[in-house]
């Protein structure tokens, strides 16, 4: 049987999943994938288990990423393939913005306290004390485990997302300075779920991000979970423009998130197509 198609969205404990990256890669192995990428966000610290797990030779494993951005003052995610994992500038970048993810937490904890919830940093810290890179899931992870609320998606619509009442902003990287800093380490630059980001002109959004090197957008991605029904076929057309790549996946997140891994793919052969970009 031919392994034709890659998952290249996934998320480890080394960020906001429940699995361990050893723990994917035999999952996507299992599952007899062709490919599979680990994008932990804002952080490599899971790529050397991941690359070294122990996975029939028939799975190609992507060590990538995962990066927290804005542009115009709303989040974007911009997902990095083929990373070095010794790149000082890319790994100092990263650094900083894992402390600020750090940096937010009491803030956040703060917030839901002052709302009348039983919830300390102590219990907090208890949770993420494995965690590299730690974000709003592992709160409403804590707000589960209180019983305060009945899944992730309920902690975010009542505390977590923009604009509810535990919300803080973190400090993230300009996107633009996302793709560039990519681009400078011979990394594959990606827009990650791009109907997420809301601008208001998702064309002139992406043309900017073009001319500063990115090379591909994600378009096979199910938003269904967040309430949006939006087809990538408005994606995939204005991409057509600038020759980006495809890509897509599942977002994995293990138990924490609603999706599984490999439930959204892309033909393997996209790998070999961003392979062929960072080496030339």
């Amino acid at each position: 049987m031919v392994r034709a198609r890659a998952d290249l969205h996934t998320h480890s404990y080394t960020s906001d999943g429940s699995d361990s990256p050893s723990e994917i890669a035999v999952k996507a192995d299992k599952m007899k994938l062709g490919g599979i990428a680990l994008t932990d966000h804002d952080s490599l610290g899971g790529i050397k288990e991941f690359m070294n797990a122990n996975v029939s030779d028939e799975l190609i494993r992507v060590p990538g990423v995962e990066i927290s951005a804005e542009y115009e003052n709303r989040e974007v995610h911009i997902l990095g393939y083929f990373v070095p994992l010794d790149s000082r500038p890319l790994n100092d970048k990263l650094e900083f913005l894992r402390k600020a993810r750090y940096d937010r937490l009491p803030q956040m904890v703060q917030k839901l306290v002052d709302l009348g919830l039983e919830v300390t940093i102590d219990e907090l810290y208890e949770d993420i004390k494995e965690v590299a890179s730690p974000g709003r899931p592992h709160v409403a992870q804590l707000l589960m485990k209180k019983g305060i609320v009945s899944t992730t998606l309920e902690a975010f619509e009542k505390y977590l997302a923009f604009d509810r009442p535990a919300y803080v902003k973190k400090e993230r990287m300009k996107a633009l300075d996302a793709v560039r800093l990519l681009r400078s380490v011979g990394a594959f630059p990606v827009l990650g779920h791009p109907f997420t980001v809301k601008a208001p002109d998702l064309y002139s959004f992406i043309q900017a991000l073009v001319k500063e090197g990115l090379l591909g957008v994600e378009v096979e991605y199910d938003y269904s979970f967040m309430g949006m029904n939006y087809s990538s076929n408005e994606v995939k057309e204005m991409s057509l423009d600038w020759h980006l790549l495809h890509t897509g996946g599942s977002d994995y997140h293990g138990t924490i998130h609603v999706t599984e891994l490999g439930s959204t793919t892309v033909p393997i052969e996209v790998i070999e197509e961003m392979r062929m970009k960072v080496t030339t």
